[in-house]
């Protein structure tokens, strides 16, 4: 053989053996290339109880609902979700469903911060009722023994409101400025359409979840779009559906486990070093259980 076809022979045979290398190791190219591998969260609530769904999936973060689809109703699987979501965070977030006070009802508006309210002083009965349901859903939390990391308040029209916007929006101010006197970490879900007909012009300026996106692209676009930063806000999470269900994209700095440094190389189904006990103890890695028991 000619020194020629010697060389020619080798570096075929390297060829094969970098080519076999990556395969017997998936996602060595991606480390190669130093490709962020982004994945991303979900958050679950009361409709996912019937049929105890959770994402079968890998998942950087979570949001529980508290809520069983609005303000002072359990939702009734809550315990078992949020177990289950602490084996990818040790405090996952929660969001909180806000409508305002419906006459009629049995709701904790005619008296709290604002005063006692005269039976038709809305305003007053608007900032009382507000007000509770943060002292609800963080009394709640605190009797089952969990601090979540963050707080979003789910505002949508598909609850009830109030046809002048002024008035919602002292519902949703009551509600925030609970969570701020004491400190806890604060924001509000909607879409821009659903923010301007509920809550109008009113602009506090805290974190936004924004909904609505087409996919984890937009959902990322959304992050930089001002458009969708309603109320004065920034864009901290971007929902999509997905895989049937809610999923979210963080945007840059807005949560401290979305982003993972470098891609898994063995292409493991779950983030690693995720602790699969509620106590916290490290894990070299993660695989998926079905379910997790609530007793």
């Amino acid at each position: 053989m000619s020194s020629a076809l010697f060389v020619r022979a080798c570096a075929a045979v390297f060829a094969v053996a970098v080519a076999m290398a990556a395969v017997a190791v998936p996602g060595m190219r991606a480390h190669a290339d130093h490709v962020p591998d982004q994945v991303p969260g979900y958050d679950i609530s009361w409709p996912q109880c019937p049929n105890r769904v959770f994402p079968n999936t890998r998942v950087a973060f979570t949001v529980i609902g508290i809520n069983g689809g609005r303000p002072f109703t359990p939702n009734p699987c809550f315990v078992e979700q949020y177990r289950w979501a602490q084996r990818f965070e040790r405090n996952p977030a929660v969001y909180v469903n806000v409508d305002y006070p419906k006459a009629g009802r049995d709701l904790p508006a005619a008296t709290g911060p604002y005063g006692t309210c005269a039976p038709m002083d809305e305003w007053c009965r608007a900032y009382n009722y507000g007000y509770a349901i943060g002292r609800e859903v963080v009394t709640r939390a605190q009797s089952l023994g969990i601090t979540p990391s963050w707080w979003w308040l789910d505002v949508e029209t598909g609850n009830y409101w109030s046809d002048d916007p002024t008035y919602n929006g002292q519902v949703v101010r009551a509600t925030l400025d609970y969570f701020k006197e004491r400190k806890l970490p604060v924001g509000l879900y909607s879409t821009p359409r659903q923010w301007r007909i509920i809550a109008g012009t009113y602009a506090p300026g805290v974190p936004v979840w924004t909904a609505g996106a087409q996919g984890m692209e937009d959902a990322r676009r959304r992050c930089s779009d001002p458009a969708y930063a309603f109320g004065g806000g920034t864009v901290k999470l971007s929902q999509f559906y997905d895989h049937g269900l809610d999923t979210n994209f963080a945007c840059p700095s807005g949560h401290l486990v979305a982003q993972y440094p470098f891609p898994d190389p063995y292409n493991r189904t779950g983030p690693h070093n995720r602790s699969l006990s509620l106590s916290g103890s490290v894990l070299p890695h993660w695989q998926p259980v079905p379910m997790l028991s609530s007793e």
